[in-house]
C-alpha cells in the first residue's frame, strides 16, 4: 500500500513538473510571439540618397544641379520616389508604427495584443491602435489611427500586416488614405540577423486620384545586401512617364564610403555601369 502511495506521489509530482514546464515554455513563447517586427522592415534608410549636406555628397550635385545628368545624382531621383511615398503620402502610419516602440501592449486574450498611444510629431492630433493576433504560424497586424480636430475622421484600418513567429520575414501592406482607402503599397520583407536583408516596396494601387488606371502599378523597389565592397543594391522597376514605359535600374553602393554605381539602359543607352565617388561626383568604373 505504501509503495502504491509513493507511486501516486510521484506521479503526481511529475505531472506538476511537466505542466509547469509546459506553462512556462508556453508563457516564453508567448512573450516573443508577440515582439513588433523591426521598424525597418517599413522604412530602410533612405540617407545615403538623401538631400542631405552631412550625407558625404558634393553640395553641387546636390543642391545647384550642376551636373543634372550625374550617375548619383540619377539614382537619388530613382530611389526619391519611394522616399516620398513613404515619408509624404504615407507619413501617418509609418510614424504611428515607429511610435509603437516606446509603448507596452495591453493582453485582450485570445492570442491578441494592443497597443494604444497618441502620435507625435504632427500639427494634428492622431490616436494609433496596434493589434497584433497570434495565429498558427504567424502574427497578423492591423493599425487603425483616428484623427481629431480639423479634417477629424473616425477609427481608420491604415494598414494591415503579417510577420513569421520567429520574426524573420513578413510584409505590410499600405492604404493610401481615409478619403482613398485602396491599396497603394506592399511591402515584403526579410531580416538577416538583426537587420533588414532583403525588402521590396510594390505599388499595387489600381486607380490614380483621377480614377484612372494607376500607370505605376507593379512598379517596385527592392533594396538588399550583399557580400563586396558594393554591399547594398536597390533593384528598380520604375516607369516613365516620358517614354510610357518601364526601365530596369540597378544600383549597388558602400554603405561604408558611399561609392557606388548605376545601370540603367534605357537611361545611359549602353549595358555598362556608371560609378560615382564618395562625394557623389561622377567617376570612371575600374
Amino acid at each position: 500500500m505504501k509503495n502504491w502511495k509513493l507511486y501516486g506521489l510521484l506521479m503526481v509530482f511529475v505531472l506538476v513538473f511537466t505542466t509547469s514546464c509546459d506553462n512556462s515554455d508556453d508563457s516564453a513563447e508567448a512573450a516573443n510571439e508577440l515582439a513588433l517586427p523591426l521598424y525597418e522592415s517599413m522604412v530602410i534608410d533612405f540617407g545615403d540618397f538623401a538631400d542631405n549636406p552631412d550625407s558625404g555628397k558634393s553640395a553641387s550635385l546636390v543642391y545647384d544641379n550642376k551636373a543634372p545628368n550625374g550617375n548619383w545624382f540619377f539614382s537619388q531621383i530613382v530611389v526619391g520616389v519611394w522616399n516620398s511615398a513613404l515619408f509624404n503620402t504615407l507619413a501617418v502610419p509609418v510614424a504611428s508604427f515607429k511610435a509603437a516602440f516606446s509603448q507596452s501592449p495591453e493582453n485582450l486574450g485570445e492570442n491578441t495584443w494592443q497597443w494604444i498611444y497618441s502620435v507625435d510629431g504632427f500639427t494634428s492630433e492622431y490616436t494609433a491602435r496596434l493589434t497584433g493576433t497570434v495565429t498558427g504560424e504567424e502574427v497578423l497586424w492591423e493599425m487603425y489611427i483616428t484623427k481629431m480636430g480639423i479634417g477629424a475622421f473616425e477609427e481608420f484600418l491604415w494598414f494591415t500586416g503579417s510577420s513569421s513567429m520567429d520574426g524573420n520575414s513578413g510584409y505590410w501592406l499600405l492604404n493610401q488614405s481615409p478619403e482613398m482607402p485602396e491599396a497603394m503599397l506592399r511591402i515584403d520583407w526579410e531580416r538577416t540577423n538583426d537587420e533588414i536583408g532583403n525588402i521590396r516596396y510594390t505599388w499595387v494601387r489600381e486607380l490614380d486620384e483621377q480614377e484612372n488606371d494607376d500607370v505605376f502599378k507593379d512598379s517596385y523597389l527592392e533594396y538588399g545586401l550583399q557580400d563586396g565592397d558594393l554591399d547594398a543594391y536597390f533593384n528598380a522597376y520604375t516607369y516613365d512617364r516620358n517614354r510610357e514605359a518601364f526601365s530596369d535600374v540597378r544600383i549597388e553602393w558602400s554603405r561604408e564610403t558611399f561609392v557606388g554605381r548605376v545601370r540603367a539602359f534605357d537611361y545611359f543607352e549602353d549595358e555598362e555601369w556608371h560609378c560615382w565617388d564618395s562625394n557623389g561626383d561622377d567617376i570612371q568604373c575600374e
